[in-house]
């Protein structure tokens, strides 16, 4: 036979008595924490449930979820700064295309290496667009200002 737990909740209520399978599905169910009071066969002893050691595995791989971003680093990737910021410099290329178009692709390149060196660090499209858009309004720039001092947009 299987042992028996009785759980305390987090308002102090007893649940159970449950068996080592159920009470590993409501760990999977998140309905008890490594923090949660467990008391093992009527022991009339309240230990943390990490503690016991059939439960161990099922919170070893709680810290790293528990860590994770939630997918935010992918749509902001502010762990590799040179792809985002060449990200919004390229867009700001537009206000002043010029000045801001050399950082806006150096950023980029800069961004793509750090991607390459370790690809955690997400940032590929940011850095694809501050190259991409910091070359089209270089070149816009320059085009325009070869029309300027030709006298073709007067």
């Amino acid at each position: 036979m299987s042992q028996q737990y009785k759980i305390k909740g987090t308002d102090d209520t007893e649940y159970g008595p449950v068996s080592t399978e159920e009470l590993q599905q409501w760990v999977a169910q998140n309905r008890c924490t490594r923090e949660s009071l467990v008391e093992v066969d009527g022991s009339g002893e309240w230990v943390p449930l990490a503690t016991l050691p059939e439960f161990q595995d099922a919170f070893a791989a709680a810290p790293a979820s528990a860590e994770g971003e939630g997918g935010v680093s992918t749509v902001i990737p502010y762990k590799n700064v040179p792809a985002l910021i060449a990200y919004y410099v390229g867009v700001f290329c537009i206000i002043c295309p010029p000045l801001l178009c050399f950082p806006a692709i150096i950023l980029g390149v800069i961004g793509l290496r750090r991607v390459k060196e370790n690809p955690e660090v997400k940032g590929t499209a940011h850095a694809w667009i501050g190259i991409l858009s910091g070359s089209f309004f270089l070149l816009l720039s320059i085009v325009v200002g070869v029309f300027v001092s030709t006298g073709m947009l007067s």
